[in-house]
């Protein structure tokens, strides 16, 4: 009885130690960006003519579906007046995100804040080289790209216009998401 008890714990053992290095093995859950970080993307500007196409996307209005995003918003206070809203921007893998790919991947992320009178609060304008391994450049049709920026605002009602383009293949997405990030400071009237 002592034997086998002892087996089925060198068993579990190995069992869980077999599971850890599985889990060890397996490759990442997304490709992160944050924007203030410079010290693993390389971030510079396009050709005129590209940062023209850009800007005319953007202004325009239209919901652009090349690239399939997702935008999460959220906010924290960060004094008496003043909220960090951290913004995370989500582009679903796409096996079209391998065509002409080599070590770099070059994205262009530009986001803007606006209230309900059409009023920009805060944008944002980044252009980043994604450097990849060998073993990453497959993994890019399964794993997403993240892209995390964060904004500085007053308590509103806003909306959120993202837009990224792939660089290599010129395809496009956008997302708009409406906020808002109340007054927590607002003290109620007794009654």
């Amino acid at each position: 009885m002592i034997i086998i008890a002892r087996f089925a714990c060198m068993f579990l053992l190995a069992l869980a130690v077999a599971n850890s290095a599985a889990a060890q093995a397996q490759p990442v859950d997304a490709f992160r960006i944050t924007a203030p970080s410079m010290s693993t993307y390389d971030r510079s500007q396009g050709a005129p003519a590209d940062e023209r196409q850009l800007q005319d996307a953007f202004l325009s209005g239209q919901a652009l579906t090349d690239l399939s995003l997702s935008v999460t918003v959220n906010f924290r206070q960060m004094n008496s007046a003043e909220y960090v809203v951290p913004v995370s921007v989500r582009i679903a893998p796409s096996s079209d995100l391998l065509v002409g790919r080599g070590p770099r991947s070059r994205l262009d992320f530009v986001a803007a804040v606006t209230d309900a009178a059409n009023i920009t609060h805060s944008n944002t304008r980044d252009a980043v080289e994604l450097k990849l391994g060998p073993a990453s450049i497959a993994a890019l049709a399964t794993t997403p790209i993240i892209y995390d920026t964060a904004f500085t605002l007053l308590p509103g009602r806003y909306t959120v216009r993202v837009l990224a383009r792939d660089q290599t293949t010129g395809r496009m997405g956008t997302a708009d998401v409406a906020f808002t990030i109340p007054n927590l400071n607002r003290q109620t009237p007794a009654r």
